[in-house]
Formats: structure tokens, sequence, C-alpha cells
């Protein structure tokens, strides 16, 4: 995953399902210029992941053929801790590294950050083994896209200036021009994301403080229970409209 500028990981999320959090242990020497000093096999050795409710445990994924031994992990009932065995012994000298994978389906709009904690334990002696806290940030990208058509493309003012006040009718506001905009969501429904929500701006009034494009009417066609109000509402004077 990308960092940002302190080194923490950034997930950019549209429409992952799941993410790998990628695991790599060592049994090495803490001196390798001096390598007979220390360093033994790590009997029962294992690691404990805990992982918050938005980013549950789904699976594991080898990282290559090249593993000392296969690593078996077992999961709680709602994925919330795991614990893979690593090996007994882990021999001295050996490395493990394999991929945990994690459901993203938790994660909501308002998840910014995320932090998995992992322990590693063994009946061997064994000093300073401190739990690990692997964070990220979470930035969430949806595939949308905004496409806009004006009906008719151009338009002349003329007319008498008629000041707010005097306006009744529709009629009196000038000729009528329809903007058609499209959002298009090219990912799976939003669900647990939240809603998407279009601001749109136009050119209010002239520099006199007279209005050039006044809002009639809006209208948001979408599927029912999709869409929602927009607001402000259009037609803000309360002026007459014609009946379609």
């Amino acid at each position: 995953a990308p960092r940002g500028d302190d080194g923490t990981a950034v997930f950019s999320l549209s429409d992952q399902k799941d993410v790998a959090l990628e695991i790599h242990v060592t049994n090495l020497p803490s001196d390798p210029a001096e390598p007979q000093r220390d360093g033994d096999d790590a009997h029962e050795a294992l690691l404990t992941a805990a992982f918050p409710p938005e980013l549950p445990y789904a699976g594991l994924r080898p990282y290559d053929g090249r593993a000392p031994g296969p690593v078996l992990c077992l999961a709680n009932q709602n994925g919330s801790q795991v614990e893979c065995e690593l090996g007994n012994p882990l021999k001295r000298g050996a490395q493990v590294r394999f991929f945990l994978i994690l459901s993203t389906l938790g994660i909501t709009l308002q998840t910014t950050d995320l932090a998995v904690e992992l322990a590693l334990s063994t009946i061997s002696e064994q000093p300073g083994l401190e739990p690990v806290l692997a964070r990220a940030r979470v930035v969430i990208e949806l595939p949308l896209s905004v496409t806009g058509v004006a009906v008719p493309p151009r338009l002349f003012f003329g007319g008498v200036v008629r000041g707010e006040s005097a306006m009744r009718r529709e009629s009196q506001v000038g000729s009528a021009v329809r903007f058609e905009v499209t959002v298009s969501h090219r990912g799976p429904s939003l669900k647990t994301l939240g809603s998407a929500f279009l601001t749109l701006l136009w050119p209010q009034e002239l520099p006199s403080g007279k209005w050039l494009l006044y809002p009639l009417h809006m209208e948001l066609a979408a599927p029912p229970g999709r869409g929602g109000p927009c607001s402000p509402p259009a037609n803000p004077l309360g002026l007459a409209l014609v009946q379609p």
C-alpha cells in the first residue's frame, strides 16, 4: 500500500472486498556479526493478531512456495482475533512470510484509520517480544462521474428588465433552459459507505444584482428509495409555474 508523509500505510478503497496484511516473522541471531552468541529454535512459536470490528479476519494466503512449513491459522467466531502456528519449532535462522486476508465490509465513510495488533509468543526463552501495532489510514474512493448538457445549448437575453418584486409568473423570467446532469456510479452499491451528494453552482446574478439564471424547477430521476430532496428548493420567489 502507498504511504503518507509520516510513513503510515494508506488504503484507498473503492470496491475492494478485502485487503492483505503481509506478515514477516524471523528467528535470526540478534547480532549478525556474532551469530554464535544467541539464536535457538523457537518452540511453539505462535502469532496472535487482533483486528478492529471494521476489518475482521477473512483468510490466509501463502507468500510463496519457499516457506519452511505450512502456517496454520485459527480465528474466533467473529474474526476479531486469529492465532497462527508458525512452527514447532521455528528453526534458528528461519523466516516465515504470509498474508492475512482481511474483509473490508465493515468499513464506512466514518472510518479514518485502522490498527491491527500483532503479538509473538514462544515457550522458548525470548526476551523483548513486545506487541507490534500495524496502522493504516483509510481513504474512500468512489468511481463516480458527472456529465451535463444544456438544452438548448445557446440562449439570447433580451426584453424588458423587471425587478425581483415585480415577478409573479414563470413567463416573466425569460426563456427556459434545461440543464440535464447525469451522475454515474460504476462500482457496486454504496451500502454501508453512506450516500453521495452533488453540489451544483451556476451564474445566478449579474454585477448589478439582477437575476441571470433563475432556478424554476429541479427534478431528481433516481430509482425508488435511492434519491433525496434537493436543498435549497427551486423557485425561491414562489412564482406561478406553467403546468406541464
